[in-house]
């Protein structure tokens, strides 16, 4: 019963002894396991109000020829996407040495697997391989990319449709994104652990992006367990994760990856990454004050839900949202909702959801 879990967790323990846990931590372990499911938008819009992980697998992202050698297809496809002189940025290695190669050597060196490598924002919007790979249901709820007056801006910002491609034994260290992300895998398994940031901060952990970290942020396994918000579970072919913004995350490459991930907002829960960026920091939205741009485009598109049918208010979860909204006022403590109300964005937010 517990031989996958304890194959896995060698696995991922070889890579990074931080995440080493005990046969004692196995009941604790299947407790905190998120794992795949069919997809429905219903489902996926309830998680994303509720804050919660989501994972699929059968999320619809298809490749546009056919799955017929669907990795030499993509890695072809990628290779004529990117021609020289276009160079991407490489993390190598246990010292995540960083470093400039070509796209033709990274896909080389990744099937060559002779060396640890790793490539997370490697954009592909406006290129052939965009059009190799039918990304709409991963973007038709996404509030970056739909705004007829930001749209553009906040993509090119935010959004970034990328590449992720990585070797076995590459770890991703604790970090948090601004906004909420997608992950769609094409081949490979990647672990994740998953947890509250602000839990996480009153335990000592560490994120790279945000604390001054020396070597790797500080990470420990019993207490990574022992977290309300603490979740774990495994990426692979075909599955598609949907993760919440507010959540930090340590990923370590089990198979050779490769897949793509992006940003997205999206009205289920925005009052979620709303109520984040207000109170605590951020380090792409708030310095380049995009913040009140992403505000402006919701309450565009709530107003124009106010008209629309009942499908079209479906189709960009307007009844989640509400949900969302309900649930913030009832688990919100009073001194945080004066707090947030009194702010303009939050405000102005708050005002065009409760009348939609």
């Amino acid at each position: 019963m517990y031989d996958d879990i304890i194959s896995l967790w060698d696995i991922a323990t070889s890579i990074d002894p931080t995440v080493r846990s005990r046969k004692k931590d196995i009941p604790a372990l299947l407790k905190k396991r998120v794992r795949a499911e069919r997809y429905s938008r219903a489902h996926l819009f309830s998680r994303m109000a509720a804050g919660r992980v989501c994972l699929f697998n059968d999320f619809p992202v298809p490749i546009r020829n056919g799955t017929h050698q669907k990795i030499s297809c993509l890695l072809q496809g990628i290779e004529i996407s990117f021609p020289a002189p276009f160079l991407t940025e490489v993390q190598a290695g246990r010292s995540r040495r960083r470093y400039k190669v070509s796209v033709a050597e990274l896909v080389n060196q990744w099937k060559r697997a002779r060396a640890i490598i790793s490539v997370t924002d490697l954009h592909f919007r406006g290129t052939r391989f965009y059009e190799l790979v039918n990304t709409s249901y991963l973007s038709d709820f996404n509030i970056l990319c739909n705004d007829r007056k930001f749209g553009a801006e906040l993509m090119e910002q935010l959004e970034m449709m990328t590449l992720v491609i990585s070797s076995k034994g590459n770890v991703t260290d604790n970090h948090t994104d601004d906004c909420d992300g997608s992950n769609h895998c094409f081949a490979g398994k990647k672990l994740w652990l998953a947890w509250d940031r602000m839990e996480g901060r009153a335990r000592g952990f560490e994120d790279v992006d945000r604390d001054s970290v020396i070597d790797a942020a500080a990470f420990d396994m019993k207490d990574f367990l022992s977290m309300e918000s603490s979740r774990w579970f495994t990426v692979g072919e075909n599955e598609t994760l949907f993760l919440p913004g507010s959540l930090t995350h340590k990923v370590i490459t089990l198979e050779p990856y490769l897949g793509l991930g992006s940003f997205h907002v999206a009205l289920p829960g925005y009052i979620r990454s709303l109520k984040r960026w207000i109170l605590y920091d951020t380090l792409d939205i708030e310095p380049k004050k995009l913040i009140d741009k992403i505000n402006d485009a919701v309450i565009r598109r709530i107003r124009r839900l106010q008209d629309s049918s009942h499908r079209t208010r479906e189709h960009w979860g307007l009844r989640e949202m509400r949900k969302s909204i309900a649930l913030w006022k009832k688990s919100e403590s009073m001194e945080i909702k004066d707090s947030l109300l009194r702010h303009p964005l939050f405000a102005s937010f708050y005002k065009s959801a409760i009348k939609a």
